[in-house]
Formats: structure tokens, sequence, C-alpha cells
């Protein structure tokens, strides 16, 4: 029993590289973060307080409002995204797919579709 227990290799011992870089990859950006404080100039003046518009001095208000119309062009690109990830994968191995994964891929392709038929619904009371 004792000889068949030492023959299996420790998964510790394989694993520990991995383990280093994980400690190291989280440790190293919020010491970076927090550094910064120590080395960073901190005093402040009229010029770095203004908003930076290529060197000019700007002019009026830098802080506006966007449209609804924008944020709402942004999720139909994000949604046709990642609908088009989807699909790819999809489109590599449908001919290796069985009954069940084609209707789950149907029902994935209705659901977008209502959401991008209530989307377009939408946008047109707002803006089309």
């Amino acid at each position: 029993m004792n000889g068949y227990l030492l023959s299996i290799p420790m998964l510790s011992e394989d694993y520990f590289p991995v383990f280093v870089f994980a400690i190291v990859g989280l440790i190293f950006p919020a010491a970076v973060f927090f550094l910064n404080r120590y080395f960073r100039p901190t005093k402040l003046t009229k010029i770095k307080d203004t908003t930076y518009e290529c060197g000019s001095i700007p002019v009026g208000e830098a802080k506006i409002q966007f449209h609804f119309q924008y944020y709402m062009f942004a999720i139909i690109f994000v949604v046709f995204d990642i609908v088009v990830v989807f699909l790819m994968i999809w489109a590599v191995v449908f001919q290796a797919m069985d009954l069940k994964s084609s209707i789950s891929i149907l029902i994935f392709i209705g659901i977008l579709s209502l959401g991008l038929m209530y989307a377009l619904k939408k946008e047109a009371k707002i803006w089309i």
C-alpha cells in the first residue's frame, strides 16, 4: 500500500508554478495601484484641473448628457456581437449536432429575435 501512494505524483508539486503565478498576478496590480500614490506628483493647479483638449483652452462645459438612443444602439450592437459569436460556433458544428442541440439553438435565436423586435419597436417610438 505504501509503495502505491509513493508512486502517485503529488498535485501540489505539479500546480505550484500555477499557484505562484496566480499569487503574483493578483498581488502585483494591487501593489502597483497603491504604490502609485507615493510616486505621483500631487501638485494641483488650475490648468491640471481643466479638461484636456489638445493643448487649447476648453470652451464650454465638458459634462454633457448623451441621448438614450446612443445607449440603445450600443445594447443592440452588443446583442448582435453575442449572436454572431454563438452562431459562428453553431455553424462550425452544425453537421455533428443532435436534435436537442438544434432545438436549443433555435430557442436561443427565438429569444434574441424577440429582444430585437422589442428594441426596434421601442426605438421606433423614441427616435425613428
